[in-house]
């Protein structure tokens, strides 16, 4: 079972900057040189480890090394959009496997380490003030932007419901649920402000597209 989520601390409303990758970079480097890190660097392998109903247990897995991966690739706006898929390493392993067992052991150490060292490089971090009116404006999300975007996948075909499941599974995994085989669900209290954004512009490519294809089609006519 996943533990109580912590308070979320100031800076984790913060813009990730190119000096806040670096130093993130030094902690990876460092939790990469704790043994206890090990199981936690790479996909768990689950056909190699015999754990074949991993995958229908955890939905969305997670590990250092995609996170990692995803900070170089600038996929993290903000300090809790990466700390969202730090904090899924650890609860994945918690929901998989028994309380107290050896692997839960090192999942809560290295929790415990990455949160302290996290903290201890950013926790007197404060947001610049020019920044701040943009980070109020654009990292939340609204209900009547929530709203507006169900209306706009409800319109769509199955070619464009394709498309849109493609961009939240690529950016943000967390926003899809499998409700049976042949059946998804967009969970869009789950979109990051990112994949919120890729999603409003591809609705908006695939329109003017319509449209021109409509106007080319009336001037046939």
């Amino acid at each position: 079972m996943s533990s109580a989520t912590p308070k979320e601390p100031a800076y984790y409303k913060n813009e990730i900057t190119d000096e806040d990758i670096k130093k993130l970079e030094k902690i990876f480097d460092t939790m990469e040189k704790d043994v206890q890190s090990s199981a936690f660097l790479a996909p768990v392998d689950y056909v190699a480890l015999n754990i074949l109903d991993y995958p229908k247990i955890i939905k969305h897995p997670m590990d250092l090394g995609t996170v990692r991966k995803n900070l170089l690739n600038g996929d993290y706006k903000l300090f809790q959009d990466f700390m969202c898929d730090i904090n899924l390493i650890w609860n994945n392993c918690r929901e998989f496997n028994q309380p107290g067992s050896d692997i839960v052991k090192m999942a809560n150490h290295c929790e415990k380490k990455m949160r302290q060292l996290i903290d201890k490089q950013f926790k007197n971090h404060k947001p610049k003030a020019e920044n701040t009116k943009s980070k109020n404006e654009n990292s939340s999300l609204t209900i009547a932007d929530k709203s507006k975007l169900i209306d706009c996948i409800r319109e769509q075909s199955n070619e464009g419901l394709t498309q849109i499941v493609k961009i939240i599974l690529k950016e943000c995994p967390k926003g899809i649920e499998d409700i049976d085989p042949e059946k998804l669900q967009i969970k869009i209290d789950m979109l990051d402000y990112r994949t919120f954004n890729l999603i409003n512009q591809y609705l908006e490519k695939n329109n003017n597209s319509n449209n021109s294809n409509d106007k080319a089609k009336s001037t046939k006519k």
